[in-house]
């Protein structure tokens, strides 16, 4: 092994403070000033922060040390990465606007840039609590970085939370004829950062493991939290309400959107009907008097997420199987947000509303899921329309199990939700971290 081959690969930040690190996404301000200094900090949820040396890196000093920016020297070969985290509220596109983008707005220093574009540098674009892969996406992030900022796209290492992300980007390349060469193709990741969340939050003891009682049978039927409206998520809901089984179920369902006030749910589905459900505009209505429906009453996104102090878990503890009504639905991206994982926290047996894939990604993850239950056949049917059929129809199954059916079901999937548990402490950020530093060791120049 050469000197090279055993440097440890750096993690470069412009600006480092006492408590570590400020991101690179942009020049400080006095929110970034404090977040690094000593005894300072800052709870707003309207402000971002880089924590990728903290998440990814900082435990891995055998591979990674923390590096300033001012310390590499234009002929340096020494291999390093460049971290940006991008916020999630912000247009994908507009980090990428030849002349204005994310190397201009952040100032990355041009020597880094050279040693990017000719050395061992790598640039890390981080984006994992969104699954943004639509041929739009990639084609703006590509002619950025190739063609505006002249750097080969080998050299740009792409995490996000989209967890078919390999095959989308093979499709598009496919698709553009992209040639197979460090120039022309992004290195990709997918990285389910919702999962580390949990096992950190497990692992350092701020989550406290659930009891699994196979005998105790819950009053309710289904758990299925819905905050900002979409259409899955109201179908779906209204299946629920046409069968009889809102009563039976914790289901919350807002009266209008909160992200979006002027948006009013018998506004926006009103006059509609979903007629291959047997939706009627009758049922919508009477649906909509019994708005808003709601569950525990939370309404602190970053609280609701990660659910850090267990709130949640009287809801799991007494209903019987989570319906997790994903981001997406009728796009190809995968998307296993915090929404996926919260039920494996607390040993919840779950239906997942999403992309088809979603229940194959979470077994390429190691979990397992409930085919001997229901039918999941469901996860393969491309059709929207067909698919939430198929949904509603395996829910309309669930509700009518008698007590007896409830029981067994309770004692037999009691090996599944405590493998689940278990698997979610595997922490996530081993991978990522692997695969970055595959991605640098392989294609190291002397």
């Amino acid at each position: 092994m050469t000197d090279l081959e055993k440097e440890r690969i750096k993690v470069v930040y412009s600006w480092i403070g006492p408590r570590g690190p400020i991101w690179n996404t942009e020049l400080p301000h006095v929110l970034s000033f404090a977040q690094v200094a000593e005894g300072g900090q800052t709870t707003s949820r309207h402000w971002w922060a880089d924590d990728l040396w903290n998440r990814l890196f900082r435990f891995r000093k055998h591979s990674y040390e923390l590096y300033p920016a001012q310390s590499i020297e234009i002929d340096d070969n020494r291999p390093f990465v460049f971290p940006f985290s991008l916020a999630w509220r912000i247009s994908f596109e507009r980090y990428f606007v030849g002349g204005t983008g994310l190397l201009e707005f952040s100032h990355m220093p041009h020597h880094l840039r050279h040693l990017v574009r000719n050395s061992n540098g790598y640039i890390l674009i981080d984006l994992s609590v969104e699954a943004f892969m639509s041929d739009n996406d990639i084609r703006s992030m590509s002619s950025y970085f190739r063609d505006s900022c002249s750097l080969p796209l080998g050299k740009i290492i792409y995490m996000t939370g989209c967890m078919n992300a390999i095959e989308l980007y093979e499709n598009y390349c496919q698709k553009f004829r992209v040639p197979n060469d460090e120039y022309n193709r992004l290195k990709i990741i997918s990285y389910p950062s919702s999962q580390q969340i949990f096992s950190t939050n497990i692992d350092n003891g701020t989550v406290t493991e659930p009891p699994y009682d196979e005998n105790f049978i819950p009053e309710k039927l289904f758990l299925m939290w819905n905050r900002r409206f979409r259409t899955h998520r109201t179908q779906l809901t209204l299946a629920l309400h046409k069968a009889g089984l809102i009563d039976r179920s914790y289901i919350s369902f807002n009266l209008r959107d909160p992200e979006k006030q002027d948006a009013i749910f018998k506004d926006t589905f009103y006059h509609h009907s979903v007629d291959y459900l047997g939706i009627t505009p009758e049922d919508i209505k009477n649906f909509n008097n019994r708005l808003p429906l709601v569950i525990d009453g939370a309404t602190q996104i970053n609280a609701m997420c990660e659910d850090l102090n267990s709130e949640t878990r009287p809801f799991y503890h007494n209903s019987l199987v989570s319906i997790v009504t994903e981001t997406n639905w009728d796009l190809p991206e995968v998307t296993l947000t915090e929404k996926s994982f919260k039920p494996l926290k607390e040993k919840h047996p779950f239906i997942i509303v999403g992309v088809p894939g979603s229940l194959r990604a979470l077994k390429g993850m190691g979990f397992k899921t409930f085919d001997q239950f229901w039918p999941e056949d469901y996860d393969n049917i491309q059709d929207p329309n067909s698919r939430m059929k198929r949904l509603a129809t395996i829910c309309e199954l669930i509700g009518s199990w008698n007590q007896d059916q409830i029981k067994n079901f309770r004692n037999q999937v009691k090996p599944i939700v405590e493998h689940n548990y278990n698997t979610l402490k595997y922490p996530t950020s081993e991978t990522a971290v692997r695969s970055i530093t595959d991605i640098i060791r392989r294609n190291l120049k002397t």
